[in-house]
C-alpha cells in the first residue's frame, strides 16, 4: 500500500517535483504582509499531509503511470498549498517547519534555493548553515563549493553544529588531494572536536572526516585525527551500555580498519576468514580467497534480508554470465545473521546454529538462482576493514591481490564492468 507518511517524501525527490521555469519569482506575488508563525505553517504542513493521505492513502501497488500521476498531482498541490507565502520573508524556524511542502513544489525548492543562496553569503554562522543547505539541495557538482565551506569566516564556530559536521559528507570522494591539501588546517582543527565533553553524535562526521583528512593531511598527521577520534571512543565507552556500547565498538573496529587509515584502495586486500564457501550446486571451488590470486575478483557484501541486495541479484547474474570464470570470479560475501530470509519460502531463524543457517543458505541460493560463489566470513559483512557500513557494497581486487576499487553498487554495472575491464587489459597487457 502507498503510505504517504513516508512514500509522499520520496516522490517529492522526483524529477517532477523540480521542474520550475520560473522558480525565483514563485510565491512572491501574492505574499501577505504578515508571513505565518512557525506553529502555523507546522499545522498547515500536518493538513497537507492529512489531505494526501485521505486522497491517495488507500491505493494499493500502483503502477509506473500511477506513480507519474501521483507525482504531477502533489507537486501541483503542494505549489497551491504555498501561494500566498513568501519564502524571503520567513526565517530559519518557519522555512523548517514549511520544508515537508517546500521540497514537494515544483516551483519551491528552487525558490528556497534562491532565499539560501542569498542568506549564504553573508559571513556568519547562518551564512554557513544557509551554504550547507543549498548544497544539500542542489543537484549539481559540488565539489567547488563544499571545499569553499572549509575556508568560510564562520567554520571554525560551526563547527560543533550539526551543519559543520556534515561538511564532510557533502565533498566529493573524487575531489584531487592537492585540493583538500589546501585545507590541511581545517582538518586539523576539526580533530579537537573530538573532546571528552562533545555530545556522541559528533561521531556522525567522523568516518567522513577521516576519509577526507587521510587524502589532505600527510600520514603522521592525518593519524593523529584519527587517534583523537580513537581517544574519544575509548572515553565514552565506560558509561555507554547495551547498544550504544556495541556501536561504539564497531565503530573502534572501523576506524581501525585498512579504508580508515586509507591503506585500502592500491594495498593488498585486508585478509578474511571464510569459514563456508559454496555454490549453488553445494561444491566449494576454493577454502581462502587468496586462493584466487590471478583472477580479478568481484566482492559482493551482502546478506539475505537486504532488500537493496536481492534487488540487485539480476545484475551480479549478468555480470557472471559476461565473463569467463577462469579469468573473473564473483563472490557473494556474507556472515552469520542467525536468520536467512528466504524470498521463496517461510523464513527460517537460526539463530546460535550456524549449521542450519548454512544449510538454509544453500536452499536459498538455489531458489535465487545464484550463479555466483556465496562465502560466510568470520568477520561482520559490515566489515571494517573494508569500511562497509551499508549493504550492498561491492569492491574489486586485481590479479595481484590489490584493492583496486571500493564502494560500488552492484547495480551500477557499467562501473563495475568498466573496473573489471580494465584489469582485464591490463593483465593481458603483462602476458603480452
Amino acid at each position: 500500500m502507498l503510505s504517504l507518511t513516508i512514500a509522499s517524501l520520496a516522490l517529492a525527490l522526483s524529477p517532477v517535483a523540480q521542474a520550475a521555469p520560473d522558480a525565483a519569482k514563485a510565491n512572491t506575488a501574492s505574499a501577505t504582509a504578515t508571513p505565518p508563525s512557525a506553529a502555523e505553517l507546522q499545522q498547515k504542513v500536518a493538513d497537507f499531509f492529512g489531505g494526501l493521505q485521505e486522497k491517495y492513502g488507500n491505493i494499493e501497488n500502483p503502477t509506473p503511470e500511477e506513480i507519474a500521476r501521483i507525482q504531477a498531482e502533489i507537486a501541483v498541490l503542494a505549489d497551491a498549498a504555498l501561494e500566498g507565502i513568501d519564502l524571503k520573508a520567513l526565517d530559519d524556524e518557519q522555512l523548517s517547519a514549511l520544508e515537508p511542502i517546500i521540497g514537494m513544489s515544483a516551483t519551491g525548492r528552487e525558490s528556497l534555493i534562491v532565499v539560501l543562496r542569498e542568506r549564504a553569503e553573508k559571513p556568519t554562522i547562518d551564512g554557513f548553515r544557509a551554504a550547507v543547505q543549498v548544497l544539500m539541495l542542489s543537484r549539481t557538482d559540488r565539489g567547488d563549493a563544499a571545499l569553499g565551506l572549509l575556508s568560510h569566516p564562520a567554520f571554525a564556530e560551526a563547527l560543533a553544529t550539526e551543519e559543520g559536521m556534515m561538511v564532510f559528507d557533502l565533498i566529493p570522494d573524487d575531489v584531487p588531494a592537492e585540493q583538500l591539501a589546501k585545507h590541511g588546517a581545517a582538518f586539523e582543527a576539526f580533530a579537537a572536536q573530538f573532546n571528552p565533553d562533545a555530545p556522541l553524535q559528533i561521531l556522525g562526521a567522523a568516518e567522513g572526516y577521516l576519509k577526507l583528512a587521510n587524502k589532505a593531511l600527510p600520514k603522521a598527521k592525518a593519524d593523529a585525527c584519527r587517534a583523537a577520534v580513537l581517544a574519544f571512543i575509548a572515553a565514552k565507552e565506560p558509561t555507554a551500555g547495551g547498544r550504544e556500547k556495541m556501536m561504539l565498538e564497531r565503530m573502534a573496529r572501523t576506524l581501525n580498519g585498512a579504508a580508515a587509515r586509507g591503506e585500502l584502495v592500491g594495498y593488498p586486500a585486508p585478509s578474511m576468514d571464510c569459514e563456508w564457501v559454496s555454490r549453488a550446486d553445494g561444491t566449494t571451488p576454493w577454502k581462502s580467497i587468496s586462493e584466487l590470486k590471478g583472477k580479478v575478483v568481484v566482492l559482493d557484501f551482502w546478506a539475505t534480508w537486504c532488500g537493496p541486495c536481492v534487488g540487485s541479484f539480476p545484475k551480479v547474474r549478468d555480470l557472471r554470465a559476461a565473463y569467463p570464470a577462469d579469468k573473473v570470479e564473483i563472490v557473494g560475501i556474507t556472515s552469520i545473521q542467525g536468520v536467512v530470509q528466504h524470498r521463496k519460502r517461510a523464513p527460517v531463524q537460526c539463530q546460535d546454529d550456524p549449521a542450519t543457517e548454512k544449510a538454509e543458505l544453500l536452499a536459498y541460493m538455489k531458489d535465487m538462482e545464484m550463479t555466483w560463489t556465496v562465502a560466510i566470513t568470520k568477520d561482520d559483512v559490515f566489515n571494517p576493514e573494508f569500511g562497509v557500513r551499508g549493504i550492498p557494497f561491492v569492491a574489486i581486487i586485481d590479479q595481484d591481490g590489490k584493492v583496486a576499487k571500493a564502494g560500488l553498487y552492484p547495480g551500477d554495472e557499467e562501473s563495475i564492468r568498466a573496473a573489471i575491464d580494465e584489469l582485464l587489459a591490463k593483465g593481458a597487457a603483462k602476458k603480452g
